[in-house]
């Protein structure tokens, strides 16, 4: 049997990376789906009669935070084959459109580090930077908009001319008290925005990736290169 030239290889290996990366990039995008589905119609349920627990959207949070460590996972996955194509871009494709003679040492050196790499199929990315990440993009809307949700269903439930205290007495769950729950929402909330500022970047910028938001803030605005 005769082997295919390495030319033929690299052009159906690169076109294997990008198919997979398409697929699991359709398979977080149905994730995504799902929560936004069921958040619409907890969120519609909850407001749909004045006798609707206002846990509901508490519930719904929850069904949130699953659906996230169900797409960070798949973004684990989908990090590890973009890895190998924003490889393949730099140091196959990048060289080959300069027309350049001969492939530089440290471009040869990661092309023979990503064939050793194909036999691993552990995600460079870890499960807390992958989650803050898809928090920053997609769920840390979905999250938001259901707790406005929830703070708008407690007030409707301590009626107009309630006070702040009476707002938070409101969100009691059986014997846990309104105070306890909203600390620990609160308390949710915050790690989650942490996550999210510290996560890392998708863009790059001359092959070096972005820091994350947090990174940016602290060293200040940047100069625009010329």
């Amino acid at each position: 049997m005769v082997s295919p030239p390495p030319e033929q290889t690299l052009v159906h290996f690169y076109r294997a990376v990008v198919l997979h990366m398409d697929v699991w990039r359709q398979r977080m995008d149905a994730t995504t789906n799902w929560a936004a589905a069921t958040s619409a119609g907890m969120i519609t349920f909850a407001f749909s009669t004045p006798a609707s627990p206002h846990f509901v959207l508490l519930l719904a949070l929850g069904f949130q935070g699953v659906f996230l460590l169900m797409e960070s996972r798949r973004y684990q996955t989908f990090d590890l084959w973009r890895h190998r194509f924003r490889a393949l871009n730099r140091h196959l494709v990048g060289p080959a459109l300069r027309n350049d003679a001969e492939l530089p040492a440290e471009s040869r050196a990661a092309l023979g580090a990503l064939a050793l790499d194909l036999g691993r199929l552990v995600p460079q990315i870890g499960l807390a930077s992958a989650a803050g990440y898809r928090i920053r993009r997609n769920y840390g809307y979905l999250f938001l908009v259901t707790l406005v949700a929830w703070v708008l269903r407690l007030e409707l439930l301590a009626g107009a001319a309630a006070d702040f205290q009476e707002v938070v007495a409101q969100a009691r769950i059986g014997t846990l008290s309104g105070g306890l729950v909203v600390g620990v929402v609160l308390a949710a909330a915050l790690a989650g925005s942490l996550l999210a500022f510290l996560a890392p970047s998708e863009r790059m910028l001359d092959w070096v990736a972005v820091p994350p938001p947090l990174s940016r803030w602290k060293r200040g605005p940047q100069v625009p290169r010329t």
